[in-house]
C-alpha cells in the first residue's frame, strides 16, 4: 500500500466545516475512501459542489491518466473486477468526480455486496453531493451488518449534525464509537464535539 496523506478542508474563520481524505492512489479496496470531519455546529456550512466549495479538483498527472486508461480497458474485458471497478471509483472520488465514484461503487457493491468499506465510501460520496439521506441509509447498512464499524459511526454522526441537524442522532453514533472504539484516531476530536453539542442542549 502506499503511502497515505490527509487532506483538512476549513471553511469560514479559525473552525469550519471541513472533509478528511484518505489518500491513495492505489490503495487496497478494504482501505476506507474518505472520511468527513465533525466540527463546530455553529459554523454555516457551504459544501458547494461535491463538498469542496470553490476549491478545484486536484490536476490528473499522466500516470493518473494511464491508470484509468488501464482500468478501463480492465473492466472493458471483465466486468465481474471487483478490485478494478473499486480503484477507478476512488480515482474519480480524488478528482472529486462523486457522481461517477458513486455508480462505480454501486456496480462493485453489485459484485460483493458485503463490502462495507465500499459501502461506506459510496456514502461518503453522496454526502459531499448533499443526498443526506441516502448517505445516511448508506451508512445504516454498514452498521446493521457491522455495528461498531468506526468509520460508518463516524460519519453517521457527521451526516447526522451537518446534513439533517440531528443533534440526538450525532450524538448517539459518536458516543457509540467512543465506546467500541476508544483508540479512534479522531477519539479526542469527537470527545471535543459531543461536549460541545452536550453544553448547547443546556
Amino acid at each position: 500500500m502506499r503511502l497515505q496523506r490527509w487532506l483538512f478542508l476549513l471553511i469560514g474563520f479559525g473552525i469550519g466545516f471541513g472533509g478528511l481524505y484518505t489518500w491513495t492512489k492505489q490503495r487496497a479496496p478494504e482501505v476506507v475512501r474518505a472520511t468527513p470531519l465533525p466540527v463546530d455546529p455553529n459554523v454555516p456550512t457551504d459544501l458547494g459542489s461535491g463538498g469542496r466549495g470553490a476549491s478545484t479538483p486536484p490536476p490528473i498527472s499522466p500516470a493518473d491518466m494511464a491508470r484509468i486508461q488501464e482500468l478501463a480497458a480492465k473492466i472493458k474485458q471483465n466486468p465481474q473486477d471487483f478490485d478494478s471497478i473499486v480503484e477507478l471509483g476512488n480515482v474519480n472520488f480524488d478528482a472529486r468526480n462523486f457522481n461517477d465514484a458513486i455508480s462505480l461503487y454501486e456496480k462493485a457493491l453489485a459484485i460483493r455486496p458485503d463490502a462495507l468499506n465500499v459501502r461506506t465510501d459510496m456514502g461518503t460520496a453522496m454526502f459531499y453531493q448533499n443526498k443526506f439521506d441516502d448517505a445516511i441509509a448508506e451508512f445504516q447498512k454498514t452498521l446493521q451488518a457491522d455495528p461498531t464499524n468506526a468509520q460508518a459511526l463516524f460519519n453517521m454522526g457527521v451526516a447526522m449534525l451537518h446534513g439533517k441537524n440531528d443533534t440526538k442522532g450525532a450524538l448517539q453514533a459518536w458516543e457509540k464509537l467512543l465506546a467500541s472504539n476508544p483508540n479512534h484516531p479522531q477519539a479526542a476530536l469527537v470527545k471535543d464535539q459531543i461536549q460541545k453539542l452536550k453544553e448547547q442542549q443546556k
